[in-house]
């Protein structure tokens, strides 16, 4: 989709969650995968995904079936070696090009909210061209966030030229931030085997 979208323009709105990663602060497990309160990590982003988006797919790059039990399409990164979590986003964006925008989410913010997700929903709606990001503080959360499909472009040839960084991508585009307490547990992030207790 290159045309800019007009503010009454219907707006499309899938989801990816990211769990490609190759968890090696977690000893190389498979992060999505791994049971926080007796639950993959996966499963509680998608439980808050669900109930707001009707198209939800997950970045993964193994344990397909594992994943594929879920109930939800999976998306594989297309790009040679491991490119991080743009690789994924840029997966996502060529499968759900009939949607006018993707949601981000990791796989590793099990404590997420509907509420925080509707509110990026809604800054989405309202700053529909530009890249609404999340924001704790002074601290960017770009793993949480909306980006028009029709960036998927820029994104290809970004990939193709061996960049990686997410925000030095973001940052092509306009950015509106999404404002949240930086005391709230909602994005208490779960990146080692110490951080499940």
């Amino acid at each position: 989709m290159s045309h800019t979208l007009t503010q009454h323009s219907p707006l499309k709105i899938a989801a990816v969650v990211l769990a490609g990663g190759q968890g090696s602060r977690m000893g190389d497990q498979d992060k999505g995968l791994v049971l926080y309160d007796g639950k993959p990590m996966v499963c509680w982003t998608l439980d808050c995904l669900k109930p707001l988006l009707e198209t939800v797919v997950i970045s993964c790059n193994r344990n397909f079936d594992q994943y594929e039990s879920f109930g939800c399409t999976l998306v594989k990164d297309q790009t040679n070696g491991y490119q991080g979590p743009l690789a994924g986003i840029h997966a996502a964006m060529r499968q759900l090009d009939a949607y006018t925008h993707l949601m981000v989410l990791p796989c590793d913010t099990p404590l997420l909210d509907e509420n925080v997700i509707e509110r990026l929903l809604l800054a989405a709606k309202e700053h529909r061209d530009k890249v609404v990001v999340l924001k704790t503080g002074d601290q960017p959360q770009f793993l949480h966030a909306v980006i028009p499909i029709r960036f998927g472009t820029e994104l290809t040839h970004w990939l193709s030229s061996g960049e990686r960084a997410v925000y030095k991508w973001y940052k092509q585009f306009p950015i509106y931030f999404v404002e949240m307490d930086a005391k709230s547990s909602a994005l208490k992030n779960i990146n080692t085997s110490q951080d499940l207790a």
